[in-house]
């Protein structure tokens, strides 16, 4: 510095450079070209890491949907693998090979489930990569609405119903139905204990009716039954009635002859006459309901002479051969049918 200058003053060219250490340079000397080069090449370099980034995460990506496009065909193999053993379950007869069966499915139904899992991740990567957080978040929830519904839907496709009318012979009878088929592992959907307190009776009857196996123990007491011959006309207005009804008929059943036919179309005929007979006495303004159970009654008795028909016409084996073989004909055609 000259002698003439203050040491406590700086010349106008001279600059501190807070950015640069905190030295002084002289703006004489500076190369703005330079200094504005340097600051491009950094956002070139800011910008070039973040194309590597998007590149990365592209890879990525398709990494994860081949990874979870293999999961998906190996879990049809194994979701197959596993039905397979079920149906082999249900069939054998076997002791020592039954249990076989069942300690090879629990192995392959761990197996399955562990693919599932699997998969739930891989989506959640795949929608992470593809989704802003809120619309991440929607479309999960859809994701999962659907995938429950889908296995509603395989459970549905699964599921046993039986249909039988409450107390005496019947139930005993379905009692000890219940409990033989489920040492067989076939587990039956069952009102008394699947329904449920406060559980909606007839939603639950029309569920019965679009079943795909429902057990129908038909005894004199069913056919003269409100419910049960609702299920049993809800079973043949959905459709394939021979393909998904699975019948044992009692022995008060009577519907072998025509005579013993027509007196279950008089039954409900009476008990058409006799509702409509009390409905008279009644205001209109005070009928809700009631008007819904002569449509019942006349539905039924318009269609009991066909289904008793149709009935009639199925060898279905007797309650004691049943008994005595442990439902294994009742137990296979269950599995054919689940398999179809």
């Amino acid at each position: 510095m000259p002698d003439s200058q203050d040491p406590k003053q700086a010349d106008n060219n001279d600059l501190r450079n807070a950015q640069f250490g905190g030295g002084l340079i002289n703006a004489g000397t500076v190369n703005a070209g330079q200094i504005g080069g340097d600051i491009y090449n950094i956002h070139l370099g800011q910008q070039t890491a973040a194309s590597g980034n998007s590149v990365q995460s592209q890879n990525q990506r398709q990494r994860s949907q081949s990874e979870k496009d293999s999961l998906e065909k190996a879990y049809t193999l194994q979701s197959q693998k596993v039905s397979n053993l079920r149906t082999a379950l249900v069939i054998e007869t076997d002791v020592s090979r039954k249990f076989q069966y069942e300690q090879q499915l629990q192995s392959e139904e761990r197996a399955l489930k562990e693919l599932v899992d699997k998969l739930d991740a891989i989506e959640q990567q795949l929608q992470t990569s593809d989704f802003p957080h809120s619309k991440q978040v929607d479309k999960q929830e859809q994701l999962q609405k659907e995938l429950e519904q889908e296995r509603g839907k395989l459970k549905y496709e699964k599921e046993i119903f039986i249909s039988y009318a409450w107390g005496g012979d019947s139930e005993t009878y379905v009692n000890h139905l219940d409990e033989v088929l489920e040492s067989k592992g076939i587990a039956i959907i069952r009102d008394k204990r699947d329904l449920g307190y406060k559980g909606l009776i007839k939603a639950f009857m029309e569920k019965i009716g679009r079943g795909k196996c429902v057990i129908a123990v038909i005894s004199d007491r069913y056919l003269k039954s409100p419910n049960c011959m609702f299920e049993l006309v809800q079973i043949a207005k959905n459709g394939d009635f021979y393909d998904r009804i699975f019948p044992i008929m009692l022995p008060d059943v009577q519907i072998y002859k025509p005579i013993e036919r027509i007196k279950y179309i008089k039954h409900w005929e009476e008990q058409i006459k006799e509702l409509d007979e009390a409905i008279k006495g009644v205001s209109a303004a005070n009928l809700q309901g009631f008007r819904e159970e002569i449509d019942l009654y006349t539905e039924i008795r318009n269609t009991i002479a066909e289904l008793t028909n149709l009935l009639k016409d199925m060898n279905t084996l007797t309650p004691d051969i049943h008994s005595e073989s442990d439902f294994d004909e009742l137990s296979k055609a269950i599995a054919q049918r689940l398999d179809e």
